[in-house]
């Protein structure tokens, strides 16, 4: 069982690509997109932080000095002011992270995707399914031999995979995401790896998915680009 800072590390090894020195470079999928700046994940135990490889080293100083100072709130905007400082902020994004201590048999008999059955996911998913080799594991619940709710690795390691969840409009609020991502959690679990599931503050309906669930919140993530 790991703690709520060992979680929060794990969590940053599965969503970035990380370079010898232990700075991010890109976010961990096959798009290779930039990585946030500055990423402070915060836990009752401490915190985890990682900068962006090409962040100068003087604002790395100041920004950890300011850790170490004040509240969060404070250190929030002293991080935000000395990363203005060397360039502009284009976008902040924060929300809670999450693990399964437990997974809710009776939402676990989505269909796992397989060679067999992935047709079904052409007419709603095709971009998953054009990337499924590395999105597995995958789940899906079906209608008519069409996927309308699935959940996919959306970023992994050898450790843990991070959650994708996705419904079609017309499916919402019947209580599909809760099975294909109970589904996926127990298929993660099976592979020895630990499920994660993290989201933003105001993505309502996926807050609604992890309190359903029960889910364990172990921490905050904080991205700033």
């Amino acid at each position: 069982m790991y703690n709520h800072l060992e979680l929060m590390s794990i969590q940053a090894g599965v969503l970035y690509i990380h370079d010898h020195a232990g700075r991010i470079t890109t976010i961990n999928e096959r798009s290779n997109q930039p990585a946030p700046r500055f990423f402070w994940g915060q836990t009752v135990a401490g915190r985890i932080v990682r900068f962006r490889s090409d962040v100068p080293d003087h604002s790395i100083h100041d920004i950890m000095q300011f850790m170490d100072q004040g509240d969060s709130t404070e250190q929030l905007a002293d991080v935000i002011h000395a990363l203005e400082k060397d360039r502009e902020i284009r976008g902040i994004w924060m929300g809670p992270a999450f693990t399964f201590h437990e997974i809710v048999k009776d939402y676990t008999d989505a269909t796992l995707v397989t060679e067999d059955n992935k047709y079904c996911l052409e007419p709603g998913f095709p971009a998953l399914l054009s990337e499924l080799k590395f999105r597995l594991p995958c789940f899906m619940v079906t209608e008519n031999n069409m996927a309308i709710s699935v959940c996919f690795s959306a970023r992994s390691s050898d450790k843990a995979a991070e959650a994708g969840v996705e419904t079609l409009k017309d499916y919402r609020g019947k209580g599909y995401a809760m099975r294909v991502t109970s589904s996926w959690a127990q298929g993660i679990r099976r592979c020895q790896r630990i499920p994660l599931y993290s989201t933003s503050w105001d993505n309502y309906s996926s807050l609604s998915i992890a309190n359903r669930l029960r889910l364990h919140l172990y921490g905050t993530n904080i991205s700033i680009y």
